[in-house]
């Protein structure tokens, strides 16, 4: 394992531009799942589709959503793949899955892996992949 490092705050700054500049919507999940931090993307998705923070936002607790979703196969999957990668059990995890709002239909991929020198903390990320869905199945399927 590494050590520590220690906290620039003008990388950070710069590190959170970056973080910010990328289309994906990023979480950063503690070792209970609870969400820490959250890249500009997230933020305009959530407020785009009405999540509030308790919801989705800093403080909530991710693998809680996917739990209290568990009827649906794929908020199963990613909670299974998402404690698999805190555990150290994978080193990464993906999941492909649709994510249709009332005025469009979509599809994300899901992506989890460890936060590097944080054990047990995990990077999420979920990636609008609607486009190469479309262009796979031919066109706009209807809902």
């Amino acid at each position: 394992m590494r050590e520590p490092r220690e906290i620039n705050f003008s990388e950070l700054t710069f590190r959170t531009a970056i973080l910010d500049s990328l289309l994906a919507n990023i979480a950063v999940l503690d070792p209970a799942g609870e969400i820490l931090a959250v890249n500009l993307s997230w933020k305009e998705f959530a407020k785009a589709n009405q999540l509030n923070d308790a919801n989705l936002g800093v403080g909530a607790n991710y693998l809680d959503v996917c739990r209290a979703a568990s009827l649906d196969p794929n908020a199963r999957a990613a909670l299974q793949g998402i404690r698999a990668v805190m555990s150290g059990d994978r080193s990464s995890f993906y999941l492909k899955y649709p994510c249709h709002s009332p005025r469009e239909v979509r599809w994300f991929a899901l992506r989890a892996s460890p936060l590097v020198d944080y054990p047990h903390f995990v990077v999420v990320s979920h990636e609008n992949i609607t486009e190469q869905v479309l262009a796979r199945i031919g066109g706009r399927p209807r809902r």
